[in-house]
Formats: structure tokens, C-alpha cells, sequence
């Protein structure tokens, strides 16, 4: 069955707003070229488009689409979507899974805890001032990293660091997850899991119930020297007080890439800070070519009354 059969009859709104979405647009394009496939909505309701594949949905734009029965992320997270305040409660929402982003988000996970354990940053700077001096090698044994978010990506790091022989546990909201390490779950057990982790990494989808999540309170309670890393959602952990924590020694920095801000303003403390690392959004991106099969695969579940693939529950958020 060709790609055009597979997407059926359906007309797309793809909004690019970035060179992510539209290296995506172009692929969609290549793979099924006779899909009907717009890129900008006139001032009058379209009736035809039924399906909406983009990163964001800008408030008033679902309301101009009435037969609109799918949205699906171009990206990992459905946040950008959710968000839309008008998207009627009958459209169903998916999000890009790629089997390859769990590794490659460990790669990036394991790529921070290990400079700052083996202290990386020290042996450069002995390198450029041409000084031979052994640093202590620590024990990852003594060593925990906590994984806040044990879903298909979580579980897939908190398995490769447990595999460089770092204690590793997680914590999720309210479901226990199949994982290999220990599970703290709920907001009674956070305190006794943050307590623990010489490493902290956010992997939470950013909901109601994440937003602000990890504020100065939280943060307070990881002891003291530890490092954190977020590669959720901006928004999940308060930039402020996290800096703050940094600033006053109790945390001995963080390595984020991911902000309230995107692209993080070249104003911001984050930058040219010693004791942190800025990353843009880059830690794991979907494929384009799964990403595109997917939702064309998708199209054709919604034509012939399938379950959809990666279908978001809306009262959860992911």
C-alpha cells in the first residue's frame, strides 16, 4: 500500500515554526506526495483539514479547523499542543516516539554525570595551563543519581547509568514504572528520594502538576554539593532558585537544555556561567524519517477506526 493510500483522504495543517518542523514538513512531503499538505490557515474556518501535525498550536487556530481529529506532535513531548487552550476535548493527540531517543538521551545524561564526576572541567583547565597534577578517581558505587521520570526514556537511562556502575533510582508521579532500580512514587516519597541523589535528572513531561515542581523548597533538600541536570521541559524547575542554590554553594552546578525561554535570551544568568552548562535542546531529537512513518501510519488507524500509536492521554498530559 503506497503512503498516499496509507494517509487516506485527509488534508494537513503543518505550522513551521522552526527548522525542525519543517525538515519534518519536507519528509512528509517526499514520502507522500500527492497528501494534501498546507502551511498557513486563511482568515475563514477550513473544513477540510482533519489533521494537524506540527510542535505548537497558537490559541485561535483550532477553533478555525471544526473537523480537526488529530494533532500530532512532531516532537517527543505533546506539551506545545496541550497547551492550546481551545483544542476541543474530541481531538486526539499523539506524540513522536523514536526507539533510538532513550539511548541517545542516556548518551547526553551519561555525557554530563561523567565530566563532572571525573571532574573534566579541572583536568582542561590543567591542560591549557600545561600543569601535571592527579586528581583523586571517585566511586561511582558511592554515588547516586536520581531519574526523576521513568517512562520510555527514563527507564532507558536509569538503565545505562546503572550499567557505568552508579546506584541509580527513580521517582515517578503516581505510577510504578517496569524498572530495573528502586521507585519512589508520589509527592509523600520525594523528599526521601531527593535526599538521596548526588545527581539529579529531570526527565518529567511538563504538566499542571510538574510546572514549577522543582522550586527552591525541593532543591533544598539534595544534599549539599550535588549536581543537577535537566533534559524535560523548561518550566519544571525554577531557573531562578536553582541558581540561587549554585550561587550560594549548595549545589556545585547543573547542566541544562531546556528552559522556561526558548532560545534561552542572551541576557540570562545561565550563560557564561562557571558552574553551569547551556545545551540547545539538543540532548535526544526524534529522527525525521520514524517520526513521518508514524504519523503517516496514523492517518490510516484514523481512517480505519485503529488505535493510534503514542496516543497522549489528555488528562495526564503524556
Amino acid at each position: 500500500m503506497t503512503a498516499n493510500a496509507e494517509a487516506g483522504t485527509h488534508k494537513v495543517l503543518m505550522l513551521l515554526t522552526s527548522d525542525f518542523v519543517t525538515a519534518r514538513y519536507e519528509a512528509l512531503r517526499s514520502r507522500a506526495p500527492d497528501l494534501q499538505i498546507i502551511t498557513e490557515l486563511g482568515a475563514d474556518p477550513d473544513p477540510e483539514v482533519t489533521a494537524l501535525f506540527a510542535f505548537k498550536l497558537p490559541a485561535g487556530i483550532a477553533l478555525r479547523l471544526p473537523n480537526l481529529r488529530l494533532a500530532a506532535s512532531v516532537g517527543a513531548g505533546a506539551d506545545g499542543i496541550l497547551a492550546a487552550p481551545d483544542l476541543p476535548p474530541h481531538v486526539r493527540v499523539t506524540r513522536a516516539v523514536e526507539p533510538g531517543l532513550g539511548l541517545s538521551m542516556a548518551q547526553y545524561v551519561s555525557l554530563q554525570i561523567l565530566s563532572h564526576f571525573r571532574s573534566l572541567p579541572k583536568m582542561q583547565a590543567q591542560h591549557l595551563a600545561g600543569e601535571w597534577k592527579r586528581l583523586p578517581v571517585p566511586d561511582a558505587r558511592e554515588v547516586t543519581v536520581g531519574i526523576m521520570g521513568l517512562g520510555s526514556i527514563g527507564s532507558v537511562v536509569a538503565k545505562v547509568v546503572s550499567e557505568l556502575g552508579f546506584k541509580v533510582v527513580g521517582w515517578t508521579r503516581s505510577v510504578a514504572r517496569a524498572a530495573s532500580v528502586p521507585v519512589f512514587i508520589g509527592e509523600r516519597s520525594m523528599d526521601s528520594f531527593l535526599e538521596q541523589c548526588d545527581y539529579l535528572v529531570c526527565l518529567l513531561p511538563i504538566t499542571a502538576e510538574t510546572t514549577g515542581l522543582l522550586d527552591r523548597s525541593r532543591l533544598s533538600k539534595l544534599p549539599k554539593g550535588s549536581y543537577m541536570i535537566n533534559v524535560a521541559r523548561g518550566g519544571i524547575v525554577v531557573e531562578q532558585d536553582l541558581l540561587g542554590l549554585v550561587e550560594e554553594g549548595h549545589l556545585s552546578g547543573a547542566a541544562f537544555d531546556v528552559f522556561a525561554t526558548e532560545p534561552l535570551p542572551s541576557t540570562s544568568a545561565f550563560w557564561r556561567h562557571d558552574k553551569v552548562l547551556v545545551t540547545p535542546h539538543i540532548a535526544a531529537q526524534p529522527s525525521v524519517e520514524p517520526v513521518v512513518e508514524q504519523f503517516i501510519d496514523n492517518l490510516r488507524r484514523l481512517t480505519e477506526g485503529e488505535p493510534l500509536l503514542n496516543e497522549v492521554d489528555r488528562a495526564l498530559g503524556y
